[in-house]
């Protein structure tokens, strides 16, 4: 991304984005993917949406305004992604964990802040995985929209920065920076990605804070509707999207906590 030269105070704020670039395939699970067979072990159970109704507040961490009823079995959630820390090293592995796996409910869900699928994002050591389990099929109410299709990764890396809607306003002002995203001149592009800043377009970056902890959570995982052209110093230019759809063409946010990864995840469509 080219920064224009008013806003230079943006450079030390620079992250490293990974971009995925998406393509045919047929991934297996002993490789980084979108939509592909997950490595999840066959002597564990399949997970299922974690967002019930009344909610279990153990579960979920978005203050979701329904879920599945409580006193019926929830449904089955579908293999969204998985990164290697071979591939990804710049994920916040935790321990001896070298696996993270994202899952979604196929099934719209609403919070404040959010509406789309629910996730999970388990880690795990791959080298502990014996007998790879088979994925079941998706449940009879779940959305198309939700359910990707394969693609093989050929990431690259690039530096993106924040949009001034991360700083409070007195912030901005210290770092010289427009009070509003209206007369900012550089815009993030809408891809699939590994770390790196949120592109918001539809949210913002609201109640972004740990349960656990209190810390400012940190975008982690972002998967696209659409894979935008913008170059990015690669010669990758024949992306194929997942075939998903989150929002008004927008992608799903994933956010860590930084201080520990395992605690409760938060989601946003933007």
């Amino acid at each position: 991304m080219n920064l224009p030269a008013e806003f230079s105070a943006l450079i030390e704020h620079a992250r490293t984005a990974m971009r995925l670039h998406p393509g045919q395939g047929e991934p297996a699970a002993s490789e980084s993917h979108l939509g592909g067979p997950l490595l999840w072990p066959a002597n564990e159970p399949w997970p299922t949406c974690p967002v019930t109704w009344p909610p279990r507040p153990e579960a979920s961490d978005d203050g979701w305004t329904a879920g599945h009823p409580d006193d019926e079995p929830a449904p089955a959630m579908v293999g969204a992604a998985q990164f290697y820390r071979r591939d990804f090293p710049e994920l916040p592995f935790p321990g001896s964990a070298d696996l993270a796996q994202v899952l979604l409910c196929p099934t719209l869900h609403e919070s404040k802040h959010h509406y789309g699928p629910a996730v999970r994002l388990p880690w795990r050591d791959s080298s502990t995985v014996g007998e790879v389990a088979e994925a079941p099929e998706p449940p009879e109410e779940a959305d198309d929209m939700f359910l990707p299709q394969p693609r093989v990764l050929h990431p690259c890396r690039l530096p993106e920065f924040p949009y001034v809607e991360e700083f409070s306003q007195d912030r901005r002002a210290e770092l010289g920076l427009p009070t509003s995203r209206d007369d900012v001149e550089y815009e993030l592009g809408q891809f699939s990605k590994v770390g790196g800043w949120t592109a918001w377009y539809a949210g913002d970056p609201d109640d972004l804070s740990c349960r656990e902890c209190g810390a400012r959570l940190r975008q982690a995982i972002a998967l696209a509707t659409q894979e935008d052209e913008m170059p990015c110093g690669c010669e990758r230019s024949d992306d194929e999207e997942a075939g998903w759809e989150f929002g008004e063409q927008g992608a799903l946010n994933i956010f860590l906590c930084p201080t520990d990864p395992r605690h409760p995840v938060k989601v946003r469509t933007g």
